[in-house]
């Protein structure tokens, strides 16, 4: 069985003009996002995102890439770096059925994620890439 996910990446200061913030319902923000990447495995927070968490981490602490202002740099580096035959781009949030959305939150080198529960409809998640990787790290 698949955990199938959505990620988005959104410029922070979006999340300002609403009452939730970074824990908004990612259909009211969905206009916003840089990129609709669909991945059809590992879509829990275990799984993808962890590996999203992770991968910011590595951008920022190996690879030297601290900038993360600019919300279409980096859904075009997520996009590369996340490839693999079970992952499409998607032109609405509507196309296709998930159990989570991820929403990478850019703007800032203090990056923050999070997670939205589509079968629970609501935020599971929200805060720093630090915060995800010490909880939700098993290695």
């Amino acid at each position: 069985m698949s955990t199938r996910s959505k990620t988005f990446v959104i410029h922070r200061q979006e999340a300002e003009k609403y009452v939730a913030g970074f824990a908004i319902n990612p259909a009211e923000i969905a206009d916003k996002s840089y990129v609709n990447m669909y991945l059809h495995h590992d879509g829990y927070i275990e799984g993808v995102g962890l590996d999203i968490a992770k991968w910011v981490k590595q951008m920022q602490d190996v690879k030297g890439f601290t900038e993360f202002s600019d919300p279409s740099r980096i859904a075009s580096h997520l996009v590369k770096d996340f490839h693999y035959n079970s992952q499409y781009l998607y032109p609405n949030n509507y196309e296709i059925e998930v159990a989570y959305t991820y929403i990478l939150w850019c703007g800032k080198s203090d990056v923050w994620i999070s997670q939205w529960s589509e079968y629970e409809d609501k935020c599971t998640f929200v805060g720093s890439v630090e915060k995800l990787i010490s909880k939700h790290n098993t290695d």
